[in-house]
C-alpha cells in the first residue's frame, strides 16, 4: 500500500512538472520583451528549471535507497548516479538563483509615467500581472475590472504592468518562495549526510542522530510554506508543496528500511 501511494505522489509530480512548464511559458510570453536575455529567460523559467532537477534527484534517490539491490551496487553504478545528481543539484542551484534573482528585481521598478487608467492603453497587446504567476491582456472589456489604481509600474526590463498592492503581494509571495527552495536544499543535503553516514554503517554517530533531528525541524518549517501558499490562494503551490514532502516521505521511508537491513547484515556478520 505504501508503495502504491509513493508512486501515485511521483505521477502527481510530474502532472505538476507540465503544469509549471505551462505556467514559465505563458508568464514569459507576457512579461518578457522580444530582445530579452538568455539570463532573463532562465529566471522566468527558474520554477520549470527547479522541478526539473527535484523529479531527477527524487528518481536518483529512489534507485540509490529502494530500486537497486545492495548487492547490485557497482563503483560503476555509482559513479553514474552521482555524477547524475551532480547534474540534478546544478538545475536545482540555477532555480534557487533563479527564484532570488526574480525575487530582487522586484525592487527594480519603473513608474509608468502618463498613466492613470488602464483603459487609455486597452487592446494595445499590453498585459497586467495579477499575481505570482498569472497576466491578463488589457482590453477594452476588462479595463475597468483589473486594478482601482491610479498608479502602474513596470518591472526591470519586463513589460507587463503592475500596481502596487499586487506587487506588494508578489514580492511576499516571492519571499516565501525563496525560503520554500532553501529549506529543501538544507533538507536534502541533509539526507546526503545522512546516506553518506549510513552507507558506512555508523548508525551510532551522534551526527547522524543531530541531521534526524534537523531534518524534522525543517520538514516542519516547509509544512509552515505549505499552509502559507494554502491561505493565500495559491493552491496550486500549497499542492505541489505537499506531494514534495509527501514524496520525500517515501525517500525517508526507504532510506529508514535500507539502513535496517545495513544494520541486520552488520549484525550478522
Amino acid at each position: 500500500m505504501a508503495h502504491a501511494i509513493k508512486y501515485t505522489v511521483y505521477i502527481g509530480l510530474l502532472l505538476n512538472f507540465g503544469r509549471f512548464i505551462w505556467d514559465d511559458y505563458w508568464a514569459m510570453e507576457a512579461a518578457l520583451p522580444p530582445d530579452a536575455s538568455l539570463n532573463d529567460y532562465l529566471t522566468q523559467f527558474a520554477t520549470s528549471t527547479d522541478m526539473l532537477g527535484w523529479v531527477g534527484l527524487v528518481f536518483l534517490f529512489e534507485l540509490e535507497t529502494y530500486a537497486v539491490p545492495d548487492e547490485k551496487w557497482t563503483a560503476w553504478l555509482a559513479g553514474i548516479i552521482r555524477g547524475l545528481r551532480v547534474f540534478c543539484y546544478v538545475m536545482i542551484f540555477q532555480g534557487a538563483y533563479g527564484y532570488t534573482a526574480e525575487t530582487l528585481e522586484l525592487y527594480d521598478t519603473h513608474p509608468v509615467d502618463g498613466l492613470s487608467d488602464l483603459c487609455l492603453i486597452a487592446d494595445q497587446g499590453k498585459s497586467m500581472q495579477i499575481s505570482v504567476f498569472e497576466y491578463e491582456e488589457i482590453t477594452s472589456a476588462n479595463c475597468e475590472d483589473l486594478s482601482d489604481e491610479n498608479a502602474f509600474y513596470t518591472v526591470a526590463n519586463e513589460v507587463a504592468l503592475i500596481d502596487q498592492p499586487t506587487l506588494d503581494h508578489v514580492r511576499y509571495q516571492e519571499w516565501v518562495n525563496i525560503v520554500n527552495a532553501y529549506v529543501w536544499l538544507i533538507v536534502v543535503l541533509l539526507i546526503e549526510v545522512e546516506v553518506f553516514l549510513a552507507s558506512r554503517d555508523r548508525f551510532q554517530n551522534r551526527a547522524l542522530n543531530s541531521v534526524r533531528v534537523s531534518k524534522t525541524f525543517f520538514y516542519l518549517v516547509l509544512i509552515g510554506v505549505m499552509l502559507v501558499w494554502l491561505f493565500t490562494g495559491y493552491y496550486l503551490y500549497a499542492w505541489d508543496a505537499f506531494l514534495w514532502i509527501f514524496g520525500f516521505w517515501a525517500i525517508e521511508l526507504n532510506l529508514a528500511e535500507w539502513e535496517q537491513e545495513r544494520k541486520e547484515a552488520l549484525l550478522a556478520t
